[in-house]
């Protein structure tokens, strides 16, 4: 069972497939251009090739804090709804501050916290991490978020 967590805003997208608790792939996608619906059907289509090639069964969206949400974004959101929904593949949302329910209560609720976490989880992802503490304007953070919905829906599945 192949889960597709993906993590979005207009401009950025990071997406990652898990499967069995394993870390199967991950990328990021940078789209700088002005808001359309034809940008959201771009973006719809890039997850088009990830669908198919890794037969997912089951959608996590990592959904920011109301006051990160512009109107721009709940219509992205709702064309992915709409997309998976007649493709048959179930969709859920996390909110991102349920993502740090993944590591220890005693660690800060930071999104450095969960970039660490996730670093010692799945090593293939110290690269972007690093990345990540050398950039200004974040960029790598919406993999890690992808990761985060992704494998957190995978552990509420197991219970």
């Amino acid at each position: 069972m192949a889960i597709l967590g993906i993590s979005t805003n207009t401009r950025l997208l990071g997406q990652a497939i898990i499967e069995q608790g394993n870390l199967l792939d991950y990328s990021i996608r940078l789209h700088k251009s002005p808001w359309s619906a034809s940008k959201a059907n771009k973006i719809i289509a890039g997850l088009e090739p990830c669908v198919r090639q890794y037969c997912i069964k089951s959608v996590v969206l990592s959904i920011p804090y109301a006051h990160h949400q512009t109107k721009e974004f709940r219509q992205l959101v709702a064309c992915i709804k709409k997309y998976f929904e007649k493709k048959k593949i179930s969709i859920c949302s996390k909110a991102v501050q349920s993502l740090h329910s993944l590591y220890p209560a005693e660690q800060k609720k930071t999104k450095k916290a969960l970039m660490e976490y996730l670093t010692t989880q799945y090593p293939q992802l110290t690269y972007c991490y690093y990345r990540e503490l050398k950039n200004r304007k974040k960029y790598y953070i919406k993999i890690f978020e992808a990761v985060g919905a992704a494998i957190l829906y995978y552990k509420e599945q197991m219970r």
